[in-house]
């Protein structure tokens, strides 16, 4: 597919801009199919399915979408439970910014988290550079946020690209990329024109997806493994002697329980 490309993402990801570009609309059209058919599949009056699998998906379908290519790279944030993926000097950074249709130039972040803060130290400087009255970008301690994790190893030039994103459970509705700094009230401030991605109408697969409700035991099955499908074990009852029962002592049932010589702490060992 031939796309047009402006100089920044040419600068950025080299001879691979296309296929990245590519790439990322066929990623969040994967995102999109697999949370709907999540939703589907929990059969549930919520949504909470849906964008639990779609939050997921943002950045799993793009890893997949992308790791072959040379030079990709898988970088794990301090505290964060997903991998981002670095191509060329390019670290994308997929997200929502809104469920309907909206004007991407106005997007806002939606949460300025210690993640963001990390993330924005690679994008351009605001238009307003905060002072220390200005907590907004800084540390819980007041000071200006650090990379860590895998952030802290990103080599000199690499740059933050977005990739905000517009869907909800009925659809996938547009999707942009491009640089921008992190401005007041997580505001974004662009320094490239934010540029549409092409969103596929195919859906591709990669590695083992659930398609389908795995084979259900048949009853012939069932009544073979079953933890009441085998024969009865026999008991033998016996009766209490005459002197216990005249000193109404009540009948011994089970063994008493022995003191357990484990504790919590012996977990950590």
């Amino acid at each position: 597919m031939s796309v047009s490309l402006s100089p920044w993402a040419t600068e950025v990801f080299g001879k691979q801009a296309s296929v990245v570009h590519v790439g990322l609309g066929q990623a969040l059209r994967n995102m999109q199919a697999n949370a709907q058919a999540a939703q589907e599949q929990a059969d549930s009056r919520t949504n909470h399915t849906y964008g639990s699998a779609r939050w997921q998906g943002q950045f799993e379908r793009v890893w997949e979408e992308l790791r072959d290519l040379p030079g990709a790279t898988p970088v794990k944030p301090f505290g964060f439970p997903f991998e981002l993926i670095v191509v060329g000097n390019g670290l994308l950074y997929p997200f929502l910014y809104s469920k309907t249709t909206s004007d991407v130039r106005t997007a806002r972040i939606p949460r300025e988290s210690q993640l963001v803060r990390e993330l924005f130290t690679f994008a351009p400087e605001p238009a307003h550079v905060q002072d220390a009255f200005d907590f907004d970008g800084f540390g819980e301690n007041g000071q200006e946020a650090e990379p860590r994790g895998g952030l802290a190893s990103l080599p000199p030039g690499t740059r933050l690209v977005l990739v905000p994103f517009a869907c909800n459970a009925s659809e996938l509705l547009e999707a942009h990329w491009g640089i921008a700094a992190l401005g007041a009230e997580r505001r974004l401030e662009w320094e490239t024109v934010p540029e549409a991605l092409t969103l596929p109408d195919t859906v591709t697969s990669h590695g083992q997806h659930l398609r389908s409700i795995p084979k259900q035991t048949t009853a012939s099955e069932s009544a073979l493994t079953s933890f009441d499908g085998g024969a009865e074990p026999a008991l033998t009852l016996s009766s209490r002697a005459n002197v216990d029962q005249l000193r109404d002592i009540l009948p011994l049932t089970e063994a008493e329980p022995a003191d357990d010589q484990t504790s919590e702490g012996d977990a950590n060992h």
